[in-house]
This record gives C-alpha cells, structure tokens and sequence, in this order.
C-alpha cells in the first residue's frame, strides 16, 4: 500500500484527527495495513500482539468460547474502533478471539515506537482513555444482558444501555450479540413495541 493512501486512512481515525503533518507522516513509518476477508480470524485468545489495533474498515466480532466449543459474543465493532488495546498495551495475551464478519481493514502500529512517540500526545492519550472507558461499559452491558431471564429481558437491558454505548448494530447483530436467532430477536422486540416498553424514536429503540 502507497504511504499517500496509509495517510489518508489514518487521517480518518478520531484517535489521530488532532496530529500535525509531521506527526502523521511519522506515524505512517511505524503503521502498516493488512485486509481479511469475511469469515477470517484476526488473532486467536491466548496470542500475543506486538501493535496497536486499528479498525478501519468492515465489522469486527470478538468472541469466548465456552467448555463445549461454543461462541460467546463479547463485542462487535465497527470502524474505527481500537481493538483489544488494553491487553496490547499491558503487554498480556489476548482473552478472546477476534473473527472478521465482512471484508475487513485493519491497521496495525507498532507497539513500542507507539508508546515511545505518540502515547504522551494528550489528544492521543485522551482518546486511548474513552475508548477503555467505552469498553468498560460494553462489560457492564454484557454482564446485565446475561443475567437477564429471557430474550425480553434481554432485548431491554441492551437498549437501557445502548444509547451510552453509540454501537451502531443491525438487528441481527444485535440479536447475535445477545445470542438469539433473528427471528426470536424480531419477534419480541414486536411484543415489547405492542406492551409499550420500547418506543423507535430517530436514532433507533429507547426504553420508555
């Protein structure tokens, strides 16, 4: 890939819209960008990365598996979202892994130059804060969703929390994320808007 079209990538991230030229075209020397088609995995739990994870294009699913190999939907994430920095920066292999759900872009900046260069950049920094406070969030949204009862229950504890989250999601990624059937997920979001719990305003559902 031409360094002109790696800037112009990176230009295109929140996490570096404040840095100047020099800056940037410094950043471009330690960043590369690698594609993935659909249904391709972008690490595996219990590898270790060495960069910062950038997503650029396409939708990213991060998944456990439990004792009987099945998946357990931790997070999606769409463009341009950090992907498992917390872990990348603390030096600690990753806890789950990271599936492609389309034609995925990522870019990958190189861990120590990073921390070395950039990390001190209170723009920079401020953004690595939000993105982890993001994540904790997620968590605390997960935890709720798999304490509730049913797929009702469920459906509500997801948008009682989705408006902080800005996630984005289709339905039937969200009915993945909370590990129902489309259908189940239609079905009762329906009996929700019918008992007048849920409302769809303009941006999407709200819990009355």
């Amino acid at each position: 890939m031409q360094r002109t079209e790696l800037k112009a990538i990176l230009r295109e991230i929140p996490l570096f819209k404040g840095l100047d030229e020099s800056k940037l075209k410094e950043l471009v020397s330690i960043s590369k960008v690698k594609e993935y088609s659909k249904d391709s995995t972008i690490f595996y739990a219990g590898e270790q990365g060495d960069s910062l994870i950038v997503l650029a294009e396409g939708t990213v699913r991060i998944c456990k598996h439990n004792s009987k190999g099945d998946k357990i939907n931790i997070g999606i994430f769409k463009p341009f979202a950090l992907v498992a920095e917390a872990v990348t920066l603390k030096h600690t292999p990753f806890p789950a892994t990271a599936y492609c759900e389309d034609d995925v872009k990522i870019v990958y900046i190189e861990l120590e130059a990073f921390s070395e260069k950039f990390i001190s950049d209170p723009n920079v920094s401020y953004m690595i804060i939000n993105s982890l406070l993001e994540k904790i969030r997620m968590i605390e949204t997960n935890i709720e969703i798999n304490i509730a009862s049913n797929a009702k229950d469920k459906i509500l504890s997801y948008y009682e929390r989705s408006q902080t989250l800005n996630l984005g999601l289709k339905n039937y990624e969200i009915a993945s994320l909370l590990g129902m059937s489309p259908e189940t997920f239609s079905r009762n979001l329906k009996k929700l808007e019918k008992d007048k719990l849920i409302y769809k305003s303009d941006t999407g559902y709200e819990v009355r």
